[in-house]
């Protein structure tokens, strides 16, 4: 989130937090939740007052791409364009504060997915040559566990319309194996994790297509 958001998001805390009976209405209209689009597509989102209120200010965001809008007249609107390598899901959060201080806070989920005509044609992980771990006493600080024994596989899919897009979670269909989890074990969303002293493998696959990256786990010196 950038700083603007942050800055922002203080001045249009939840209107649950500050709610009262006479907190007006205000929402989005357009799209509605759940609604499907693909990657590309234009997207104008328009949030409405009720009837002879109108707000002193609004700020319109999407929480995982970067748009946002923030305004003190109407019309209330975002308009963006879905970035080709995005896909997943997204909120679209849309605040008001009027002339009394009462804020209100609404949202909408929508999901951006392939078309079927744009297919995986192969996966790319990294690291793809070896991840080195430390294996550090039972005693040790947490942080240093954490940053010794830890790491995590990147993962992107080339798609026949030549777009590279980020695939590491499970969401996207990628599944993650440890060859031995005495060694190494791999959550589902990509975290591998030092449990004993040698080597081991993780394949990854998504679809039709794996990968597969060594993982040695020496002791700490």
């Amino acid at each position: 989130m950038t700083v603007k958001k942050i800055s922002l998001l203080v001045l249009f805390s939840l209107c649950s937090v500050i709610w009262s009976d006479d907190c007006f209405a205000f929402e989005i209209t357009e799209p509605t939740s759940g609604s499907v689009f693909h990657p590309g597509d234009k997207v104008t989102v328009r949030a409405v007052a009720a009837q002879n209120e109108n707000p002193v200010a609004y700020f319109i965001f999407t929480s995982q791409m970067p748009f946002s809008a923030f305004g003190v007249l109407p019309p209330y609107e975002l308009t963006f364009t879905i970035p080709l390598e995005f896909t997943g899901s997204d909120k679209i959060v849309a605040s008001a504060k009027f002339s009394d201080g009462n804020i209100v806070e609404t949202e909408v989920q929508m999901q951006v997915v392939l078309p079927a005509n744009i297919t995986l044609q192969g996966i790319k992980i990294d690291p793809d040559d070896f991840i080195l771990l430390k294996k550090l006493p039972p005693d040790s600080d947490p942080n240093d566990v954490r940053i010794a024994e830890t790491d995590y596989i990147s993962v992107s899919g080339l798609y026949s319309d030549g777009v590279k897009r980020w695939i590491a979670s499970s969401a996207d269909g990628t599944t993650y194996t440890s060859s031995d989890e005495t060694i190494v074990t791999v959550d589902s969303e990509g975290k591998v994790t030092a449990q004993g002293l040698g080597e081991a493998k993780i394949t990854v696959k998504n679809g039709n297509y794996s990968a597969t990256v060594d993982v040695i786990v020496k002791p700490y010196e």
